[in-house]
């Protein structure tokens, strides 16, 4: 979730609990502390059954990242772990899914100059990430983003994704498949 900061600005990610199947709600934590900025859009992944990851879109000034938080009490409290990506661009929210061999995997649009969709896989639960992977670029303009992720039972990886393409007018949605083994 994200919720409003204390001066009532958006900005701060929390976790909430439910133990009715949704029809209630408690709040459990925020993830990492109170920004200047904003820190929105959260993404999580569960790493085992107390280990948590979450990737946050950060934005202070003109300065647009990603950055991730890891739980080890289940979600009742975060610290801070690395940043998967130093520079979004204009910024975009971050996806992540825990593959099936324990690698996470973090898509995301690259809203710079040239705009891709890109992605970047971490082997020690998020502590340090691999080089970034390009998985479409060429992108006529910067409105670009918002990935969705899913990995097949073939190991591949689905991303989609909007996409801006002013030269025939048009925003729609596309897919990558790709080999997280193979990028």
């Amino acid at each position: 979730l994200t919720c409003a900061k204390t001066n009532g600005e958006e900005g701060r990610p929390a976790v909430a609990r439910t133990a009715d199947g949704g029809l209630s709600w408690e709040f459990l934590s925020y993830i990492g502390p109170e920004p200047g900025g904003f820190s929105i859009m959260p993404s999580g992944v569960r790493l085992s059954e107390s280990r948590l990851v979450a990737a946050v879109r950060r934005r202070e000034g003109t300065k647009r990242w990603i950055e991730a938080y890891k739980s080890s009490d289940n979600g009742s409290s975060w610290d801070f772990l690395s940043i998967p990506v130093a520079d979004t661009g204009e910024g975009n929210p971050p996806c992540l899914i825990h593959l099936q061999d324990g690698r996470i995997c973090l898509t995301y649009g690259y809203r710079g100059v040239p705009s891709a969709i890109r992605a970047r896989l971490s082997s020690d639960g998020g502590e340090t990430w691999g080089s970034e992977i390009t998985l479409r670029d060429h992108a006529p303009e910067k409105d670009v983003g918002y990935t969705r992720s899913v990995q097949r039972l073939d190991g591949k990886i689905v991303t989609v994704y909007f996409f801006h393409n002013s030269r025939i007018g048009e925003r729609y949605i596309e897919a990558a498949i790709w080999d997280p083994d193979q990028p």
